[in-house]
């Protein structure tokens, strides 16, 4: 019986590295299925394929898209409507901020964009992270944006 344990314990510890290492594997790109269960993976509960190449992730009432390139590299999206900000603030923004690009779309709404590519690899981790970050940024942008809201 004691034997039986050890044997059971040993092979455990022996698979756990293996995870580890599955998780961090690198890879040229993620589908689409394989975005949407990192992303569930991580607790975001509203995911969804809204069409190929699309992902809709909803937090906290807000709606993110992730869009995978057919290059592989990831898009993240926040766009906010109902403002009035002027393309001089939205500059302000691009110069002091880091990690993510904002600018005015075809309707003059405020949108925040960022990029992670493909060409060195994507791992589960840096796309968990990537999309993390960008949630945080989308934080800032949201009070930027009501800071200087001319509406």
């Amino acid at each position: 019986m004691k034997l039986r344990r050890m044997t059971l314990l040993i092979v455990a510890c022996l698979l756990l590295p293996l995870q580890a290492f599955a998780d961090s594997a690198l890879s040229n790109r993620f589908s689409d299925s394989e975005l949407v269960r990192i992303m569930k993976g991580e607790g975001y509960g509203a995911v969804k394929k809204i069409d190929d190449g699309s992902i809709r992730v909803k937090i906290d009432g807000r709606t993110y898209m992730l869009f995978n390139q057919d290059d592989g590299d990831l898009q993240a999206y926040y766009g906010i409507g109902g403002t009035s900000i002027s393309y001089r603030d939205i500059n302000s923004w691009n110069r002091t901020k880091r990690l993510s690009r904002a600018y005015l779309d075809s309707d003059r709404d405020p949108v925040l964009e960022a990029d992670l590519l493909a060409n060195g690899g994507l791992t589960v981790e840096n796309v968990t992270e990537f999309f993390k970050v960008f949630v945080g940024s989308v934080e800032h942008f949201r009070e930027f944006i009501i800071e200087h809201d001319d509406s």
